[in-house]
């Protein structure tokens, strides 16, 4: 009989896959609805106050769509293949922490910034896969 205290078998490429196109499910329904023009106008408008000179462009739609999509599933399998919890923070934190690296970025080229969608779906994928993370046995983890 099996112990109930052990955790089930890690299966990173589902488990990659699913989070990874889940967060993208997120990203699509929360831009569907109207939150990340919100957020990123008031961003925009901040950025406007800081003494840039020039008219904002509005930056090609794919840019962050791309930028989501890589590092969503990119994120997903480094934090399911690093070993401790807190290396999977400082993977997800780095990770936001160049998302938002965007604004003065896009700013200075002259686009207004558009990180709420990416920021959305990465914050979501992290959350799961540290949950995933805690539940599943994970390579290098001897079997309780």
């Amino acid at each position: 009989m099996a112990n109930p205290a052990q955790k089930p078998a890690n299966h990173s490429g589902a488990a990659v896959l699913a989070i990874g196109g889940m967060s993208l499910v997120l990203a699509v329904a929360v831009q569907l609805m109207g939150f990340t023009r919100r957020l990123d106008a008031t961003l925009a408008g901040w950025m406007a106050g800081t003494g840039l000179e020039g008219q904002s462009r509005e930056l090609p739609a794919m840019w962050p769509w791309a930028w989501t999509v890589l590092l969503v599933f990119g994120l997903a399998a480094g934090m399911l293949a690093a070993r401790r919890d807190w290396r999977r923070t400082v993977l997800w934190i780095s990770v936001l922490v160049l998302t938002l690296g965007w604004v003065p970025v896009l700013a200075l080229a002259a686009y207004k910034p558009s990180v709420t969608m990416p920021l959305v779906a990465l914050l979501w994928c992290g959350l799961w896969t540290m949950i995933y993370a805690k539940r599943h046995q994970q390579p290098g983890e001897a079997a309780e």
